[in-house]
C-alpha cells in the first residue's frame, strides 16, 4: 500500500476577518495569492518524501461564510481552490 496525502488550499481561509459591526473584510487579491504560495510551498516540502507531486486548481468553487445559526449573514464566495495531490 503506497503512502499519499491531498490537501486544499481555499482562498477563503486567508485574509478573511468578520468585523465588529457584523460584516466582514476579506482581501481577494491577497487571499488568493497567500493560499497559492501556501499550497506552492507544501509542494516544496512534499517533494522531499514522495515520489510523484502534482498541483492543480479546481476553479469557480463557491465557499460559504456565516449563515444560519452562525448569527453572521451567510456570504458566498466564488473562489479558486488550490490543490496538490503527493504519492509514493
Amino acid at each position: 500500500m503506497s503512502d499519499s496525502i491531498q490537501q486544499g488550499f481555499n482562498p477563503a481561509d486567508y485574509c478573511f476577518q468578520w468585523t465588529t459591526d457584523g460584516w466582514y473584510e476579506w482581501d481577494r487579491k491577497a487571499a488568493h495569492k497567500a493560499a497559492l504560495q501556501a499550497r506552492n510551498a507544501r509542494a516544496k516540502e512534499l517533494r522531499q518524501r514522495f515520489a510523484k507531486v502534482q498541483c492543480s486548481t479546481l476553479p469557480d468553487q463557491l465557499i460559504t461564510r456565516g449563515g444560519i445559526g452562525s448569527g453572521r449573514p451567510e456570504i458566498d464566495m466564488g473562489v479558486s481552490v488550490y490543490m496538490v495531490d503527493a504519492r509514493n
